[in-house]
């Protein structure tokens, strides 16, 4: 991956509206490189990315990700547990097979 598109997976999400400079500020936050250089590195008006510039960026890219990753599981977690409350709620020897396995499953993921 290069510099520019790591700064560019810094800048996303972006919702509708959003400016381009907010997300460009945004990644140099996350980066800890000053947003002019953010900005150049965005743009590919760079000459040249030194190499602790590009340790920073692949560093806030891992810890962007992994939040990224943990919050996706949490979101993963409730929303077994909500189907799980809905099935006991309806009929719970019924669905007895279903809440096992979803209990098995989150389970797994822990």
């Amino acid at each position: 991956m290069t510099p520019q598109e790591g700064i560019r997976e810094l800048t996303e999400p972006r919702s509708v509206g959003d400016p381009v400079k907010a997300a460009i500020h945004r990644a140099s936050r996350l980066c800890g490189l000053s947003y002019w250089r953010c900005f150049h590195i965005f743009y590919g008006k760079a000459h040249r990315v030194e190499p602790h510039e590009i340790t920073a960026i692949a560093d806030a890219l891992e810890r962007k990700r992994e939040l990224e990753a943990k919050n996706e599981l949490s979101e993963l977690r409730r929303r077994l547990a909500r189907l799980e409350a809905r099935l006991l709620s309806t009929d719970e020897e019924f669905y007895r097979p279903q809440i096992d396995f979803l209990g098995r499953s989150a389970c797994r993921s822990s």
